[in-house]
């Protein structure tokens, strides 16, 4: 049992299930507010970034100006994810991340009450109870209603997906829950089974591969869903080739760092995840421009050093 449920948490430990179609699911919202393009994509630039103030005021602001759309809601959601993500036993991040996604999920099923097929509403209803799923899994550890809440937002993403089918983006949330139903623990695979949550895992690798190559504006979410594929299939390979690349990218955002982490200790490769992060805490206090973050990366070494010790 024991076993089981640290390989469910390692699964999910760098993993996004979000059905990151969002700039496609407001295509009218946007083609009616060329700005809101550039705000979206700054705002994500700041919260893959780790610059969560930032990011907080831009999609707080999305919230003012369309109070009954999800868009907003959804990306506030986030913000308290990835803040959870490295203070996971501060309560008040849950309820602040439970009162976004059920804001989300009520703006959008209100629209889909009076238009059913309404492609924008469905995918960000779909990318709210992905959103539930991720945080149930990697921070509540409930993996039964991470299996529930995959299993309500799939159903809005292929309604979706019906309307537009060749837009790949999509196919991350069809992917994903493709891959981690199919993955499920051997524990709650038979409850998973009775509520329809069956996948097929390696037609979700092949889905969530596409998406991160040939996505239009999700291959960052894409390739954060590989994480937790990559690391449960054991490819650590490809898990810390494409965390270096993300690394690279957003040098600032802490989880990063202790998802590659968590490879080195996985592999018992103690030293030479040691020589790196003194490398970047070098980097960090030579004033060359990078901005890292020092203190978790002082963390980090620390925790190497402890398992190197324990074993």
């Amino acid at each position: 049992m024991r076993r089981q449920r640290t390989r469910w948490s390692w699964i999910t430990s760098g993993v996004c299930l979000p059905l990151f179609c969002t700039i496609a699911s407001a295509q009218t919202l946007f083609e009616k507010n060329p700005d809101l393009n550039r705000s979206l994509q700054n705002g994500l630039t700041h919260l893959y970034d780790y610059h969560l103030t930032q990011a907080e005021r831009v999609f707080s602001q999305m919230v003012r100006r369309f109070p009954n759309r999800p868009i907003g809601y959804v990306h506030m959601a986030e913000i308290f994810w990835w803040k959870a993500l490295v203070a996971k036993r501060d309560k008040r991040l849950a309820q602040s991340f439970k009162r976004y996604t059920d804001h989300s999920l009520a703006k959008g099923k209100a629209i889909l009450k009076k238009d059913s097929t309404d492609f924008y509403a469905l995918l960000y209803v779909a990318e709210a109870y992905s959103n539930l799923s991720r945080f149930k899994a990697t921070i509540t550890k409930s993996y039964f209603g991470s299996v529930l809440a995959g299993l309500k937002g799939r159903r809005y993403n292929e309604r979706a997906a019906e309307l537009r089918p060749n837009y790949v983006d999509c196919l991350i949330g069809i992917g994903a829950f493709n891959y981690f139903s199919g993955a499920v623990p051997s524990v709650i695979k038979p409850f998973a089974f009775l509520i329809g949550a069956r996948g097929d895992r390696g037609e979700g690798i092949r889905q969530l591969e596409l998406a991160a190559q040939k996505g239009e504006y999700g291959q960052f979410e894409a390739r954060l869903v590989l994480l937790g594929v990559y690391f449960n299939e054991r490819r650590f390979n490809d898990y810390v080739k494409m965390l270096f690349s993300m690394i690279d990218r957003h040098p600032s955002n802490p989880v990063f760092y202790m998802w590659l982490n968590n490879a080195f200790i996985k592999q018992k490769r103690f030293d030479e995840g040691i020589r790196f992060f003194n490398q970047w805490m070098e980097e960090s206090g030579s004033g060359n421009g990078v901005r890292r973050p020092l203190r978790f990366l002082r963390k980090e070494k620390a925790r190497l050093e402890s398992h190197k010790r324990k074993s």
